[in-house]
């Protein structure tokens, strides 16, 4: 069995990693990277990942970046575990499409609202209020597919849907309204009740209180 260390920030998008992680039942370590103290640029840091971000994933000893494709990793190592619902392959090209399609598209859109000064020198209203506008056909087309099922394939969970769900929080983080899209609001509650998030959440806890 391959030594699996997770770099990984509370709260982050590194979430979605971490839920695959758990939701795969492989043992692996987890480290804290204080984005907010700088450690993502400290030489240390750097010697792990050139790139400078967070999720890191370490295969024994070797560097796999990106949600995207740690996650697609994990599900071709693991194909059992349920991450991604694929019966052939033409449905696991789709699957993976989807996957970068939320990583690409949604991510950036959210992260403009959520983060603006990063995506600026100036003034960051202007961001925020062009991430706003990105996101909403996003989350009525969401809203539009979670009305005619509860996940995003259908009758079961998939790494999408904690994807989706880092995203819609992220946004209403930075004060995005999410009020009125009911089927959003019933889908966020499956996936906290989906047990491989509440695992990946109780282990963001702890790396939290070990970071204050």
């Amino acid at each position: 069995m391959a030594e699996l260390v997770l770099y990984h920030l509370p709260g982050a998008c590194s979430r979605v990693t971490m839920t695959a992680l758990e939701q795969v039942g492989t043992d692996y370590a987890d480290r804290a990277v204080n984005l907010m103290r700088g450690e993502q640029r400290t030489p240390e840091y750097l010697s792990v990942n050139p790139r400078g971000k967070i999720p890191a994933l370490l295969v024994d000893g070797r560097l796999l970046t990106e949600n995207a494709a740690i996650v697609w990793w994990l599900h071709t190592e693991h194909p059992q575990a349920g991450l991604l619902p694929a019966a052939d392959a033409w449905e696991r090209a789709q699957q993976r499409s989807d996957l970068f399609w939320v990583s690409s598209v949604w991510h950036p859109s959210v992260r403009a609202n959520m983060m603006p000064i990063r995506w600026t020198t100036g003034d960051p209203a202007p961001v925020r209020e062009r991430g706003k506008q990105l996101i909403a056909p996003l989350l009525a087309r969401l809203e539009t597919r979670l009305a005619a099922q509860p996940w995003w394939y259908r009758d079961g969970w998939s790494i999408i849907d904690t994807y989706l769900y880092w995203c819609y929080t992220t946004a209403e983080e930075g004060e995005y309204d999410l009020s009125g899209l009911d089927h959003i609001a019933d889908h966020r509650r499956r996936v906290a009740e989906h047990p491989a998030f509440i695992r990946a959440i109780a282990r963001e806890d702890a790396a939290r209180r070990k970071m204050s």
